[in-house]
């Protein structure tokens, strides 16, 4: 079994997602730990799944799961957790907008006893550099601000794309996930609250990159709705264990 498991989703990213397997393989290669990169095309109409294939002629532990049609990040990133093998299971945006380098920060954390590390844009801290464009900053810091008023207090940013959790915690909070939208953060680390597992959230590196997949005038209203959904099935009881 690989040390760690990185799920890379991607939907239509044959131009960005070149650059990111090769850091991300390059640092694995180096760092010490055995590894699996599972990359999981939610029905990409390009040429993503021919990139991936293209990529694993000549870099080994590389794996594609593929499916059509389109279902959202939600349903790639749970696919591809519920797929990892490894002891450790991080989720890495195709973007790269988050440093691979910055894993090691979140292993240190479950190291220290937590079963979930989230990357943080919002967590103060001196030494992390975030560029981030001053409208979805606004934006994302006010759903933030709903969320932690529904749902999760004390969570500073529930969507950055990089989070990573122990196997155990990881198969455990996917095989309840549900939501397929943009808002299944949100829910998988509600689940992981409602398990008692302890979440630490570390301050990372973070660029914005070109390209985005968030539509944040379309998208920020689905959000919301999905947040609601989520806070109505914990009113309910839908999340507790069997």
């Amino acid at each position: 079994m690989p040390d760690l498991s990185v799920i890379i989703p991607a939907y239509n990213e044959e131009s960005r997602l070149p650059s990111t397997l090769e850091s991300v393989y390059e640092y694995l290669e180096h760092s010490g730990h055995t590894f699996e990169i599972i990359v999981v095309d939610d029905g990409s109409l390009d040429g993503t799944c021919q990139v991936v294939e293209d990529f694993a002629l000549h870099h080994d532990g590389l794996r594609l799961i593929s499916y059509a049609p389109n279902q959202g990040k939600g349903c790639a990133v749970r696919t591809g957790m519920l797929a990892g093998r490894g002891d450790y299971l991080l989720m890495n945006d195709a973007d790269g907008s988050s440093p691979i380098e910055e894993v090691d920060k979140l292993l240190a954390a479950l190291k220290s006893g937590a079963s979930v590390a989230i990357g943080s844009r919002a967590k103060a801290d001196p030494e992390a550099v975030v560029k981030a464009q001053l409208h979805r900053k606004y934006i994302g810091n006010t759903f933030n601000l709903i969320v932690q008023s529904l749902l999760l207090p004390g969570i500073q940013d529930t969507q950055c794309g990089f989070k990573l959790f122990t196997r155990a915690a990881a198969h455990d909070i996917f095989a309840v996930a549900r939501l397929n939208g943009y808002a299944f953060d949100v829910e998988l680390l509600y689940i992981a609250k409602l398990r008692a597992y302890k979440i630490s959230e570390v301050a990372i590196n973070w660029t914005n990159a070109v390209g985005s997949k968030v539509n944040v005038l379309t998208d920020s209203p689905r959000m919301f709705l999905e947040v609601l959904r989520i806070t109505f099935g914990a009113w309910t009881g839908s999340y507790r264990k069997a």
